[in-house]
């Protein structure tokens, strides 16, 4: 009987360092990938700079390459759209 009781023991004492160990696992997976995630939003912040950058001088007629003009034609375009469509917004809000 002393026997099985230490056996049960030994295995709730390794059950538990597995637990502790898996918790521990998960809690540096997850510190990494949030270090992951804030880099890629660090990365799409740049991204957008360029954007913004590149469109300014669009905007100023300082763009020759044409895969970026067509790009900031695109951009043009849907800024015209949303304008539209908040006015619509507006109209709509007026008229109730």
């Amino acid at each position: 009987m002393q026997n099985f009781l230490n056996k049960v023991g030994k295995t709730a004492t390794d059950v538990a360092g597995k637990a502790g160990n898996k918790a521990s696992e998960l809690i540096e997976v997850g510190k990494l990938k949030s270090k992951i995630s804030a880099k890629k939003q660090e990365a799409a912040s740049a991204k957008k700079e360029i954007g913004n950058y590149c469109y300014g001088l669009f905007e100023q007629g300082g763009i020759d390459d044409s895969v970026i003009l067509d790009l900031c034609k695109k951009i043009k375009s849907c800024k015209e759209e949303i304008a539209d469509l908040e006015q619509q917004i507006q109209d709509t809000k007026d008229s109730y």
